[in-house]
């Protein structure tokens, strides 16, 4: 009687562990695959394009494009050297910094202007800003002074970690306001990510715990129905913060994967189209597009913001090329030198896929031979 007690106990733990398998298997069943593919038609619709705004540099540069070699921008460059900077919005100048990084070109002496010392003399000595009119443009403001790593980022980075946690704020950033708002706290938790992740754990948990509150069951954010702006904010903080929980069904609800609400919205060309709000007529909405975009290179490369650091940091640190010389008599192997690419790691969500069928059937032999032993031990006593 014993030994059956044993035997029956030891399955069921087997059972109960393989039950446990299948079900986090089944708890998310959105593939990267659909993810790539998405990446894919957004590189498609923004190469050789001509780009307008920072942002569609943003959307390109995220997926890998080189905007200065790949894409048109001589008249977007044209347009920043017509503005007056010294009296430029916090967000124009910004912008203008960070999509100056990335196009190769030196924001500290752009039409003799140095966009990094004028954005900097913004910064007062609390980490408030001057013309800040809400955390969206500390946010952007930091954003900027993370691409030139500027000694202001921390004070800007301690002033905005507060400012989700102010009666009224409901853990949330905000437009001018403050009103909660979905899209800026995305912004917000990838900013502060960037800044110190450690540091500032306290605001990011915070700013999650808002976005948790306005999840809706279909996975979409906010609530107003599923938006590709709302939408991409809120990944792009998160993959910057938990890239491993996003792709793993952590912030999913129980019955769809954020990600696949994301992604829905794209067109077979890369594109995002949505109904006009005061003709209802559908078609192209470029802001959607590249708000979508970048957070789909966000996930192919990791932060725009810190694409933007490292192209700045080669900017300021350009070194003049050794002259060649000449090749040796002696006859050596070729070597690859095709540059690797960086952390491209094919990260399976937890879909049922293949590895976790050969762990299912694993467990099911396992649990199988273990039956057959213990049985016989059973018959032989008895």
């Amino acid at each position: 009687m014993k030994m059956k007690k044993i035997v029956c106990s030891l399955m069921i733990s087997v059972l109960c562990f393989m039950t446990a398998i299948s079900g986090v298997s089944a708890a998310n069943t959105y593939p990267t695959a659909n993810i790539d593919t998405a990446v894919q038609r957004a590189i498609s619709f923004y190469k050789g394009r001509t780009l307008e705004s920072p942002d569609e540099v943003f959307a390109a540069e995220s997926l890998g494009i080189e905007a200065e070699d790949q894409c048109d921008i001589t008249e977007l460059l044209n347009a920043f050297k017509e503005k007056d900077y010294n009296e430029a919005t916090l967000g124009d100048l910004s912008k203008t910094i960070i999509t100056l990084a990335l196009t190769k070109n030196d924001p500290r002496s752009f039409n003799n202007y140095n966009l990094v010392e004028i954005l900097e003399n913004k910064v007062k000595a609390d980490g408030s800003i001057e013309g800040s009119n809400g955390t969206n443009f500390d946010i952007w403001v930091l954003f900027a002074l993370e691409t030139v790593s500027s000694s202001k980022v921390d004070i800007v980075a301690d002033k905005l970690s507060t400012q989700n946690n102010i009666e009224g704020s409901e853990g949330a950033f905000w437009y001018a306001g403050p009103y909660t708002s979905e899209d800026v706290t995305g912004w917000g938790i990838e900013a502060l990510t960037i800044a110190n992740k450690d540091k500032y754990q306290s605001s990011i948990t915070s700013a999650i715990n808002f976005l948790e509150s306005k999840k809706q069951a279909d996975g979409s954010y906010g609530n107003w129905g599923a938006s590709a702006d709302t939408q991409a904010a809120v990944i792009e903080g998160l993959l910057t913060y938990d890239r491993d929980g996003v792709l793993n069904g952590k912030y999913d609800t129980q019955d769809s994967n954020i990600f696949k609400v994301l992604v829905d919205f794209q067109k077979e060309n890369g594109s995002v189209e949505i109904a006009d709000w005061q003709t209802g007529i559908v078609g192209y909405n470029a802001m959607a597009t590249y708000h979508l975009t970048t957070c789909l290179g966000t996930y192919k490369n990791g932060s725009l913001f810190l694409k933007a650091q490292k192209d700045y940091d080669a900017i300021i640190n350009s070194v003049k090329e050794e002259p060649k010389t000449e090749p040796t008599t002696s006859v050596e192997s070729k070597k690859d030198t095709t540059p690797t690419q960086t952390d491209k790691k094919t990260t399976s969500v937890k879909t049922g896929d293949e590895t976790n069928i050969v762990i299912f059937v694993s467990l099911s032999m396992v649990s199988g031979g273990l039956f057959l032993v213990l049985r016989k031990e059973y018959e032989r006593v008895h």
